[in-house]
């Protein structure tokens, strides 16, 4: 029995040793424990953020949505300014905590040991070992403490809702003084997919009227990056030449939906269109816009999401960090005009060509400006020096308009003269309508009735326009005829009168004009009648001011041989040369040669012979009676 009672007490006193020595072994290893304590991330996004009525506890939790990837946050060690304020602070221990919380949130410079998470993974997780102590100003070893920051946001996070939050080390078990083995923390974003766009107008060649803008062509450009957006993937992973072409719908709407984006710059660069184009192609330029600026439309998105454009207005101005619904121009370049100040004119009339031409609302974009006039062979400018031609053309103009001409230029082998304007000028009058006259004339030999036509171009970078316009001149053919027999007469010689009895002739310089005789210089048109008896006169005007037909004269002024002048002129109308009108002559008839006998003696024979017979008879008659 005693043996079995020493046995049991040894027993009994290996079993209490026991724990002491493996205490001790315990304690061994508590001396090497870890410096340092694991802190993992929870990255989770929301489409809305969570309130904040559940706190993190340091072990895993739930709080719904979902994992983020691609965060990134940094620790900075603040150990230092949170002691030292947390120590300077008279109160309890929370409102000392919440003043050392308060200062190191607001640190601008941080200057302390940073330690930089991984970017969170697919399931939104990072983890890094920090340090758990740390020596505050006095030199002293202290719970170190930590300002998170996410220093990397992924695409279509709203950072505003990043919030930075302060973690001071160890954290321990509920109640107890045991480490958790990992310290779990759930930082979270709140999400938002973005739209970008914009409305695309149409300006017409005023300058003024505008309307929605269908068809138009843009690519879209993540500025930082350099790569395009493509429908296939919904990202920005295109080049420029594979990238998708977005088309503004019938109200003009340029839009891309459903972006997730960093925050940073994206560009709207328009292309090349059925539309619209950005220069000078084989297209219906009456109906074709233009565009000079790229990137069209900017679209800047910050931190938050928030987006804000710039874009150009109506009159090319650049609009800054406009928050509102971003607009888009284009414009079709406006037409020359040209007007004759009569259209039916007379062989070396002297008559205007009234030019026009709109500068442009967008005028600031051009490179390129000038009038080139291509006129007709039978044509003629009335000025023919280059100096003659720049004063004319000035002369017609306002002063201020004047002032945008820099010089002209004549090509006479080509029947062109350009006018040139100082381009610098040209654009502080954006809106403004250029306007002069050049005079010309219709030069002899032009054909009865056909357009002689003038043209006028708007040279520019763009779309060249054109504008057009004609005048006429016409003749009339005549017949010399026999008024009996119908056969042509020749020789016979005419003048041509206008209503106002101005006789057609010619000046001392050769040049057709209406004038009557005595006027110095002046030679009086003498049209004659051929052996066919046929003659015509050319390059008269057919009506007048007001549109009626003007009737002329033609007074002959010698008869054919044998016929008699005609006292009355012969009126006419002017026509193309397709109706051909007769002028009749008749002939004296026969008469005695003066001097001559002729039938006077006859009749004097008739008579005598007349009074004797009778004088005979009256005898016979009383001698039978007798």
């Amino acid at each position: 029995m005693k043996k079995n009672s020493k046995l049991r007490a040894l027993l009994t006193a290996v079993v209490m040793v026991l724990p002491l020595a493996f205490g001790f072994v315990g304690n061994g290893v508590q001396a090497a424990e870890k410096d340092t304590q694991t802190v993992t991330l929870h990255k989770m996004a929301y489409d809305e953020m969570p309130e904040p009525t559940t706190p993190n506890t340091g072990d895993e939790m739930d709080f719904g949505g979902k994992p983020l990837a691609g965060a990134v946050f940094t620790a900075y060690d603040v150990t230092k300014e949170y002691w030292e304020t947390y120590d300077t602070t008279e109160g309890t221990d929370g409102a000392k905590t919440d003043a050392a919380q308060a200062r190191v949130l607001a640190l601008t410079s941080l200057t302390g040991t940073s330690y930089e998470f991984a970017a969170t993974d697919t399931n939104g997780e990072a983890t890094l070992e920090l340090p758990k102590k740390a020596t505050d100003n006095d030199g002293k070893l202290r719970n170190a403490i930590y300002l998170f920051k996410e220093t990397k946001s992924p695409a279509g996070v709203v950072q505003s809702k990043s919030i930075p939050f302060v973690l001071g080390l160890p954290i321990y078990n509920d109640k107890t003084d045991t480490e958790k083995e990992v310290v779990h923390v759930y930082p979270k974003n709140e999400t938002e997919d973005l739209t970008l766009g914009f409305t695309k107008y149409g300006v017409e060649e005023d300058g003024k009227t505008n309307d929605f803008l269908a068809g138009a062509e843009f690519i879209l450009k993540d500025k930082a990056t350099g790569k395009y957006y493509t429908t296939e993937t919904g990202k920005f992973t295109a080049s420029e030449a594979t990238a998708s072409k977005i088309a503004s719908d019938e109200k003009g709407k340029v839009t891309v939906t459903g972006l997730v984006l960093n925050p940073g710059t994206y560009e709207f660069y328009e292309v090349d269109s059925s539309v619209s184009t950005s220069k000078e192609q084989d297209v219906d330029a009456e109906e074709i816009f233009h565009y000079a600026k790229n990137p069209m439309v900017t679209a800047t998105v910050d931190t938050d999401m928030n987006v804000t454009y710039n874009y150009y207005d109506l009159e090319g101005n650049l609009v800054e960090n406009a928050t509102g619904d971003a607009k888009a121009y284009n414009y079709k370049v406006p037409a020359p005009t040209k007007e004759a100040s009569d259209h039916d004119v007379d062989t070396d009339q002297v008559f205007n060509f009234e030019i026009t031409q709109l500068i442009p609302t967008d005028i600031a974009d051009y490179t390129t400006f000038a009038l080139v006039d291509t006129f007709d062979s039978k044509l003629q400018l009335v000025s023919t020096t280059e100096a003659d031609l720049l004063s004319e053309i000035k002369a017609s103009m306002t002063t201020e308009m004047a002032e945008l001409v820099s010089g002209v230029t004549i090509d006479a082998a080509n029947n062109t003269f350009t006018v040139n304007f100082d381009l610098e000028k040209v654009k502080a009058n954006a809106g403004e309508t250029i306007s002069f006259k050049v005079q010309m004339s219709v030069k002899d030999g032009a054909t009865w009735g056909g357009e002689i036509k003038n043209d006028i171009t708007f040279d520019n970078n763009f779309h060249d326009k054109k504008d057009s316009d004609s005048v006429k001149t016409y003749g009339k053919k005549f017949l010399k005829i026999d008024a009996d027999s119908k056969n042509p007469l020749a020789k016979a010689e005419f003048n041509v009168l206008n209503p106002e009895d101005k006789l057609l002739g010619t000046n001392a310089d050769g040049k057709q004009v209406w004038g009557t005789k005595g006027d110095a210089g002046f030679t009086p048109l003498v049209v004659k009648s051929g052996e066919d008896g046929t003659f015509s006169v050319s390059g008269l005007a057919k009506t007048d001011a007001a549109g009626n037909d003007i009737t002329y004269r033609l007074k002959e002024i010698t008869a054919p041989d044998g016929y008699a002048l005609a006292e009355t002129p012969f009126d006419f109308v002017a026509d193309d040369g397709t109706a051909t009108l007769n002028i009749n002559n008749k002939h004296k008839g026969s008469l005695p040669s003066t001097g001559g006998k002729g039938i006077v003696a006859f009749v004097a024979v008739g008579v005598v012979a007349i009074a004797g017979a009778g004088l005979y008879f009256m005898k016979g008659r009383k001698h039978i009676e007798g």
